[in-house]
């Protein structure tokens, strides 16, 4: 046991000193390996910093559509920041890509966008001669009602969700299994944790009996060494002559 904990002790790269290591021996090495260690935490330190940092500063969300096949599309969703620059209080954003290495080199200067789509997201759109415009979502309703176009009857909506009733009835009618199949599992999964309750508390009431009987056995002989070390005390003092104190 002394021998594993010196070797333990040896192999401390923490410990100097001792072993009469000169300068440039084993104190030398521990020294730098040391020094290693705080360097590699305090670059990590530093690099999580900055992360974070530049995570919480790319706070604008661009989502940036163009015409794809006839369709507006969605083609990317880059990530933005302000940059102050002049003394008139004027910004720009600074458009990036997502990814942190992206963060080094701006993909485009934007002023500053005016139209919020949610809360942090700004819509875009690329234009035919490449320029891009913020933009936000018509009202659907207004452009359907310019058009000319008819919305749903009321009662033809009410015919369609009867159909579906009667199909989901009919032809898609569900078994037992299926109705009932997530109930089912969470009563037997209750009824397992409760039986397995119920066998490790009777387990640990049987424990307890076996180990009453030695624990009294223990109490006993407890009791003996006690009543023998004082009989012995008493001899021996008696024998040398001694007085005896009595115990307080």
């Amino acid at each position: 046991m002394g021998d594993g904990a010196s070797k333990l002790a040896e192999a401390n790269p923490f410990k100097f000193g001792g072993g009469g290591g000169s300068m440039f021996g084993g104190s030398f090495a521990q020294i730098m390996i040391v020094v290693a260690i705080v360097v590699l935490i305090v670059l990590l330190s530093g690099f999580l910093i900055w992360y974070f940092q530049v995570k919480k500063k790319y706070w604008i969300k661009i989502h940036v559509f163009r015409i794809i096949g006839n369709v507006p599309t969605r083609v990317a969703i880059h990530e933005a920041t302000e940059i102050n620059f002049g003394r008139a209080g004027d910004r720009l954003w600074k458009v990036c890509k997502k990814g942190f290495f992206s963060k080094l080199k701006p993909l485009k200067w934007l002023p500053v966008g005016k139209i919020q789509s949610a809360p942090k997201e700004f819509w875009y759109y690329i234009r035919e001669d490449g320029e891009w415009i913020n933009f936000q979502m018509d009202d659907l309703n207004e452009i359907s009602k310019k058009a000319g176009i008819k919305f749903t009857n009321e009662d033809m909506r009410l015919q369609r969700l009867a159909t579906e009733r009667l199909l989901e009835q009919r032809l898609m009618e569900k078994t037992f299994w299926e109705k009932w199949q997530n109930t089912i599992m969470t009563v037997i999964f209750f009824l397992v944790i409760a039986v397995c309750m119920v066998l490790i508390f009777y387990q640990f009431s049987q424990l307890l009996d076996q180990l009453s009987p030695i624990i009294n056995r223990q109490a006993e002989i407890t009791e003996m060494i006690a009543r023998e070390c004082g009989s012995n005390f008493v001899e021996e003092g008696v024998n040398s002559g001694g007085d005896i104190v009595p115990v307080k």
